[in-house]
């Protein structure tokens, strides 16, 4: 079965952290980076604390690349406004869009397509959506 196009380029961008994992692990006495070493901590935290939960080094990692692709959408977006409108007009319907979009991902798509708690959710959400909020409340003030 062939997935779709779309369906790569989502997952290409939800696993972006877990591909840049900076943490290193043991593997069959190979020390290793990336992926790998996010999957090992992945199942033992899972094997530890049961499903749902993500440990605290997991999460605040996790959280540092949500905050992080917040502040790279609000840039990007920047940008993409200037370009294509020649200021700021684009920018405040881009970044409430992105504030929808990140609120149907956390509270609808993931919780069906990876079994997300509502409380991971609600933490991811917080965190997308805090600077791309406060953007647009410091712009339109």
């Amino acid at each position: 079965m062939k997935k779709e196009k779309h369906s790569n380029v989502y997952e290409f961008f939800i696993t972006l952290p877990d591909r840049l994992y900076p943490f290193a692990a043991e593997i069959e006495g190979k020390r290793v980076r990336g992926m790998l070493a996010y999957k090992k901590q992945l199942d033992h935290i899972l094997n530890e604390y049961g499903a749902g939960k993500l440990g605290y080094k997991l999460m605040a990692y996790r959280q540092t690349c949500h905050f992080l692709g917040s502040i790279l959408f609000i840039l990007a977006a920047a940008i993409l406004s200037h370009v294509l409108f020649g200021g700021n007009s684009g920018l405040y319907l881009m970044l409430a869009a992105a504030i929808v979009a990140i609120t149907f991902q956390e509270f609808y798509l993931h919780p069906r397509r990876y079994n997300q708690t509502f409380r991971k959710g609600l933490l991811d959400w917080i965190v997308w959506t805090t600077p791309i909020a406060l953007v647009l409340w410091v712009s339109l003030t």
